[in-house]
């Protein structure tokens, strides 16, 4: 089988780390809804990225470029949309983590922290009040998408309870449909700590149900596959 040029340069990558790496590299599948380390004895092919897609549905493929933290939808030079001043950008996918058979943008942002607007109604108010950072900010995912030029939010979740340091997306359990995977850590961690966690997502119709989470001190996390296996992560940590 031919690789491309990134593809090759990915299994280089993995292939050098498991030889000079200090960190030991280690890999999970997901066995129904259930995280399973996975022995990384032998070869594995590193699975590409989406890196371009008609986002927008006017039969023109876009772009992501995330550049100081600020990500814009690209076509060719043209910048049809831009993420806000207030947004930290820290990555960007393309995927359809909500199932609804078009690709989005999913970003991981750091924004301002914003209280649910449920809490000015409800006697007990304030659950998520402690997720943000000590500069007010919190992260969230959010999935932006399209309809002929113009770009908005599907989705945003509320400020999560523990910042995700690392993010992918892939079907791991062969159902066709992409699950979030997150390297988790905590707020008042800084931002060049060991995430603390691996947590498998899936999406549940209106946002993202936990499936199952590993505790670990990670680093980054990527999709691979094991000739003949199904897809498995390759996490690089302690």
């Amino acid at each position: 089988m031919s690789l491309s040029g990134n593809t090759a340069l990915l299994l280089l990558s993995t292939f050098a780390l498991t030889l000079i790496s200090p960190i030991p590299v280690r890999g999970w599948s997901l066995a129904g809804d259930v995280l399973q380390e996975q022995p990384l004895a032998g070869s594995t092919e590193s699975i590409p990225y989406v890196t371009q897609s008609d986002l927008d549905q006017d039969s023109q493929p876009e772009y992501l470029l995330l550049s100081n933290s600020k990500l814009a939808i690209k076509r060719g030079a043209a910048t049809l949309w831009q993420s806000p001043d207030t947004w930290e950008v820290t990555q960007a996918r393309l995927a359809d983590l909500n199932r609804d058979g078009l690709l989005e943008a999913a970003l991981l942002v750091w924004r301002p922290f914003k209280p649910w607007p449920i809490d000015r109604y409800i006697p007990h108010p304030g659950r998520i009040d402690s997720f943000h950072d000590a500069q007010g900010r919190s992260c969230q995912i959010v999935l932006i998408g399209g309809s002929h030029g113009s770009y908005h939010e599907v989705w945003a979740g509320s400020a999560l309870a523990e910042p995700v340091s690392d993010f992918t997306a892939a079907d791991l359990n062969g159902d066709r449909f992409p699950e979030l995977v997150t390297l988790d850590r905590r707020y008042e961690d800084t931002p060049s700590a060991r995430s603390r966690s691996l947590s498998i997502w899936e999406w549940n119709g209106f946002g993202f149900s936990l499936l199952d989470r590993t505790e670990g001190r990670f680093t980054s996390v990527r999709v691979v596959q094991i000739p003949g296996e199904s897809a498995i992560l390759l996490i690089v940590g302690e």
